[in-house]
């Protein structure tokens, strides 16, 4: 994982070739309804044309857990928590502080949490990065999330909130970030302890323990899991041109042995979702990979060519960057979006039902391709406004996107959308 000394603006920007417009299909209502053909584009509208919300903030806005629930991160580790309801957002106050001691790679780091207890949870951040006063000097980047304990990990974790550390700047803006630790921590002392033992992980160059030995992410940590799921590369060899995972339970860590054989399956990535009691990941084959079920891999559920990095995942959704098939991951079903002609695919977001997909591509006009699977049509958005770059972007319900650009001062202009 990479580190920087800052944090990294993972700036997307977007764009298509010539413009844009509206096609309608034929089809049954399902969600296997085909959208198939090719898109037009010799017309095009405007952003403008949708209405979308404009709220200026310093920093690109980013949604919690809670959907309507956004933090900005500003470099000295401040958050600041804003709400979304009826269209409109406004600052959220009684912001709690607590300060907290976590130890990575055997160093202290001393971070400042910014947290909400709210009805559905608590939700809070901290931020340790190299621009902030500091003896630790191995570190330039850390991100820490305060969350309740999930149930499926409260029996190993102990505790009745856990923090959890992401160490990749490029990940500050991402709504489903990778954690290389989970922490017990007892709020009212301020103790912290190892939920997963770091004793056997492999050292980088940098001297720091490596950061995929475990895998924690933030659709594995979802209340109603089943599992105390994480991805390690325990079977790591420095001579593989690739690194593979294991997915493991934090109860089953304990007792396994170095280099032992998975209760679960070896994947091409961490990525693993659950649903209806069920977990379902990705094995390797001769030829790619497999959706797997439960780890069976004997009766996959759907099977890909290539390599992982030749698709992007949003959600429960599987994209393949050159067909533009679409793939739900807790059910093998597929759907096939309408053909688009562009340079290169920078960004994809689906929303929960699988019923609206949008594409950020580049190409001779920056765009968005929206596809809604429930009506058969396929819109595509022009505008200047990309020119900036996208940073994030998320669906809020399943029919309002968000998406940040930075104006000309460098600050963030954080749109939503309804479609």
């Amino acid at each position: 994982m990479t580190k920087t000394n800052k944090i990294v603006l993972a700036v997307l920007s977007v764009v298509l070739v010539a413009a844009i417009a509206f096609t309608a299909l034929t089809g049954s209502d399902s969600f296997l309804n085909k959208i198939t053909g090719s898109i037009d584009t010799s017309s095009g509208v405007k952003l403008e044309n949708l209405t979308p919300v404009s709220f200026n903030t310093n920093h690109p806005l980013v949604q919690t857990e809670q959907k309507d629930l956004f933090y900005e991160m500003y470099p000295d580790g401040t958050f600041l928590f804003y709400k979304y309801a009826d269209g409109q957002f406004s600052e959220v106050t009684g912001v709690k502080t607590k300060d907290v001691q976590i130890t990575c790679s055997y160093q202290k780091l001393k971070v400042k949490l910014h947290y909400l207890e709210t009805d559905a949870g608590t939700v809070g951040y901290g931020l340790f990065n190299s621009q902030q006063k500091t003896d630790t000097k191995m570190f330039s980047y850390v991100f820490v999330r305060l969350m309740d304990c999930p149930k499926a990990y409260s029996s190993t974790a102990r505790t009745k909130y856990i923090l959890l550390t992401d160490m990749d700047a490029e990940d500050a803006y991402k709504t489903d970030k990778t954690y290389s630790d989970m922490y017990s921590y007892d709020m009212g002392s301020g103790k912290t302890s190892l939920v997963v033992s770091q004793r056997d992980r492999l050292v980088q160059n940098d001297g720091t323990m490596r950061e995929d030995w475990t895998i924690f992410t933030d659709s594995m940590l979802n209340v109603g899991a089943k599992y105390d799921l994480f991805a390690s590369c325990r079977n790591y060899d420095t001579k593989d041109t690739t690194v593979k995972y294991d997915f493991l339970t934090v109860a089953n860590s304990r007792a396994a042995k170095k280099n032992s054989a998975t209760t679960l399956t070896n994947s091409p990535s961490y990525i693993v979702r659950e649903k209806d009691g069920a977990y379902f990941c990705f094995a390797n084959t001769e030829k790619g990979f497999d959706l797997v079920k439960n780890g069976d891999k004997k009766n996959p559920l759907a099977g890909f060519e290539g390599n992982f990095s030749d698709y992007t995942v949003s959600g429960n959704y599987l994209l393949n960057k050159a067909t533009l098939e679409v793939t739900d991951i807790t059910s093998g079903e597929k759907i096939s979006l309408k053909k688009a002609s562009f340079t290169e695919l920078s960004g994809f977001v689906a929303n929960e039902t699988g019923t609206k997909f949008v594409l950020f591509c580049n190409g001779e006009q920056q765009s968005m391709v929206i596809y809604n699977t429930e009506s058969g049509e396929t819109k595509i958005i022009t505008d200047s406004i990309y020119d900036k770059g996208i940073c994030n972007f998320c669906f809020i319900d399943n029919g309002t996107v968000l998406f940040s650009t930075y104006d000309e001062t460098g600050a963030a202009d954080n749109r939503i959308i309804n479609f």
